[in-house]
């Protein structure tokens, strides 16, 4: 480091390197903390809100249960029974005023302010109260209401709706409804109706304790709006977008734009099983970050007080430790000007006193060390290199970093880690030291690693149809024997065509007493006389050693004759699908004859 032209003490430049390390620390440990305490309060919040909101919508049923369970009794009343059921048997119409006023006596027990209406089978309204009124005075007005036709599926259960309701003037109101049945006959009879004011929900909501501000909409099974804490909401249609989600894989807390506002808010809700009906609470973002502010705050803090503490810290302890340094700096200077005088003086440390006294004879041995050290990293780098290229292409290894490379830039870090370890796991098993015979199912899994390398590359240019007869995958064969195949298929075959989609195609099947594995392509393919030309090749070429095109078809052919015997090997034909097609056959659970060769390393150089 340089300040100007000139060399930094030593001492500043660990005060600094030690004070950003310690600041960097202090500085992470904090943020660390301040994300896993704003996340956990983040999520007890919302798990607090949405105990709310569940708490809520039980008590809006429990609610709504009173008033079914009232309606239930007086739906089988003896005499609500007889009056609806009387004049179809020929007996008298009841008296309205009197059956209101029955109805209004049973209604007393569990509200004042609720209305129960009832239609016979000829349309005759009774009614508990003149106060407060069903908005539709006609049957026929209610049955063109949406939700009446509903009524006919609850099978007697009540259904619950949001309705006007009229009182002294039209009002927000929650309607009841189910069908009367004759308990005898369990014909419908009629049609009841209990209404009673949203005011209700509203008494409830305020006896709910909130801890963070928060609106809250009570929606039926229609999607309108029964309740909201905003009274204009009363009554209309609910966000269709939102409504949506609910139910389902949704989770139960979730961020949303709203419709009106346009502002991000979370929502959390809780849908009846017993209603339909779905309460929604809204919150805005700011509610929730309240406690993370001040906690950055105090982060922040921390992170100056500890800044402080730490550069006093390391200006102490950077002084002890380069003092001994610069006084051997000095006595250095003094042996420069031909002053050989010996430094007095004790240290502590063991190592300040071998530095001192073995200074320059370590200079001279660390020279030594250095030089053999890297001639014989640079040989075992240059053997490594040599044996990697006897290995593999080396132009698919390099596409496959510059792959990778490219995957990072685009931001998509979870395909790249995917290639990366696909590309190690590949290479791990190309250069494993083994020479023994594996199961097919492993070199099925190595050609599966090669093959998400060539789609990451490829995309959707290529398809590839497997065919592998079942109870195979224990067969032992030869490491590598699948993707030297399958790889000189891309490089001579897919790679030279000219438009279209690939087709690569490989099976593997048992006939009798012998494994067969073939690979066939759509790729450019080869005349009569270049097929002879590279059979003729694969029997007779040696291996290439360093040419960097890797160990190939004609090794292979001749380490399946050496392992398995001669009638083994590479067939070459022309493939149905346009290219070319090699076969290569095995003994079904051989073993090697005579001695097992020593395995050559190959990654499916080309023929």
């Amino acid at each position: 480091m340089r300040l100007l032209g000139r060399p930094l003490p030593i001492f500043v430049q660990l005060l600094a390197g030690m004070f950003v390390i310690a600041v960097l620390v202090i500085a992470l440990t904090n943020m660390f903390n301040y994300r896993l305490t704003s996340q956990l309060v983040m999520n007890r919040t919302a798990g607090y809100t949405q105990e709310s909101v569940e708490q809520l919508s039980a008590k809006i049923d429990v609610l709504l249960r009173q008033y079914d369970q009232f309606s239930q009794m007086l739906a089988f009343d003896p005499r609500v029974q007889d009056a609806l059921t009387a004049p179809a048997k020929g007996g008298p119409f009841p008296d309205p005023l009197e059956l209101g006023r029955y109805m209004a006596e049973k209604a007393r027990y569990l509200a004042n302010d609720m209305l129960v209406h009832l239609f016979d089978r000829d349309g005759r309204i009774y009614a508990s109260s003149d106060a407060l009124q069903l908005f539709w005075r006609q049957h026929d007005e209610v049955s063109l209401t949406p939700w009446y036709g509903r009524m006919s599926t609850q099978d007697g259960r009540m259904l619950w709706v949001y309705g006007p309701a009229w009182r002294d003037g039209e009002i927000p109101a929650i309607i009841g409804a189910r069908k009367v049945k004759d308990r005898a006959t369990l014909e419908t009879v009629g049609d009841q109706f209990i209404v009673f004011p949203v005011e209700k929900i509203n008494r409830i909501i305020g006896e709910t304790g909130q801890r963070v501000q928060r609106k809250v909409q009570v929606m039926d099974r229609s999607g309108n709006i029964v309740y909201s804490t905003e009274p204009r909401e009363i009554g209309t249609a609910a966000d269709v977008a939102l409504y949506s989600r609910f139910g389902g894989s949704t989770p139960p807390f979730f961020e949303w734009r709203t419709r009106e506002e346009q502002q991000q808010v979370y929502v959390t809700y809780a849908k009846s099983a017993y209603s339909g009906w779905t309460v929604i609470a809204y919150f805005p973002k700011e509610a929730f970050y309240g406690d993370a502010r001040q906690m950055w705050m105090n982060v922040l803090v921390t992170m100056a007080a500890g800044a402080g503490i730490a550069l006093v810290l390391t200006a102490f302890y950077s002084w002890t430790l380069t003092r001994p340094i610069r006084r051997l700096a000095e006595g250095l200077n003094r042996v420069g000007r031909g002053r050989l005088l010996p430094v007095k003086r004790r240290f502590a440390s063991r190592e300040l006193t071998q530095l001192y006294a073995n200074y320059n004879g370590m200079v001279a041995q660390l020279d030594e060390v250095i030089q053999r050290l890297s001639e014989q990293q640079i040989s075992e780098q240059r053997a490594r290199l040599v044996a990697l290229k006897a290995q593999f292409r080396p132009h698919f290894l390099y596409n496959s970093l510059n792959l990778i490379y490219w995957t990072i830039e685009d931001g998509r870090r979870e395909d790249a880690q995917e290639m990366t370890l696909a590309l190690s796991d590949l290479l791990r098993y190309s250069v494993h030291p083994s020479s023994e015979l594996v199961p097919l199912r492993e070199d099925l899994e190595q050609l599966e690693r090669y093959l998400l390398l060539q789609r990451a590359r490829y995309r959707d240019q290529f398809t590839v149809l497997m065919d592998v007869d079942e109870g195979l995958e224990d067969q032992p064969v030869p490491r590598l024997l699948l993707q030297p195949l399958v790889e000189n298929a891309f490089h001579h075959g897919l790679e030279n065509k000219e438009g279209g989609e690939w087709l690569l195609r490989v099976a593997i099947r048992a006939e009798g007493s012998t494994l067969h594995c073939s690979v066939e392509d759509n790729g450019a393919g080869l005349g009569e006389a270049q097929l002879k030309e590279l059979e003729q090749r694969i029997r007779t070429e040696a291996v290439a050693e360093e040419s960097g095109r890797g160990i190939g078809l004609p090794n292979l052919h001749r380490q399946i004759g050496a392992f398995f015997g001669e009638p083994h090997g590479l067939r070459l034909s022309h493939s149905p699908l346009g290219g070319l097609r090699v076969e290569l056959t095995l003994p079904l659970n051989g073993t090697p004859v005579g001695r097992q060769p020593i395995e050559e390393r190959r990654d499916g150089g080309a023929a």
